[in-house]
């Protein structure tokens, strides 16, 4: 949406039609939306809990997961709940990410804050909280 709104305001503005009213109101809701979109991850002793705007959530049991490193395989790729491939699901809002390697070969990619922080506390390196 994003991508194509420079597009349709300038095709709404050649053509010097009334709808150059809406183009602003169609870029500003969709940057409102982006702006607001966030991914928490809680960790508690059994799962980890990612959950992408609080309304798609995915548990994945600690002792189910084989690997955590940082990562920036998303990079650019956009914001949003994404699949990246075959068992790769990405829960991105730009900024750094984690790669959970999972021992069925599944992976999730999820953005945050502070990815050294969480890689310690989910290979047990850093105590929760801390």
């Amino acid at each position: 949406m994003i991508t194509l709104s420079p597009v349709l305001f300038g095709l709404i503005v050649l053509k010097n039609t009334p709808e150059v009213l809406f183009a602003p109101l169609l870029t500003t809701a969709a940057g409102s939306f982006i702006a607001f979109m966030t991914v928490t991850v809680k960790v508690d002793p059994q799962n980890v809990v990612i959950a992408f705007c609080d309304v798609f959530k995915r548990t994945l049991p600690r002792d189910h997961i084989a690997t955590v490193t940082t990562d920036n395989a998303a990079g650019p790729s956009g914001y949003g709940l994404r699949y990246l491939g075959p068992g790769m699901v990405g829960y991105l809002v730009g900024g750094p990410e984690i790669h959970i390697g999972m021992k069925s070969g599944k992976a999730v990619i999820a953005s945050t804050d502070r990815p050294e922080q969480l890689i310690g506390v989910l290979t047990g390196s850093h105590p929760p909280g801390q």
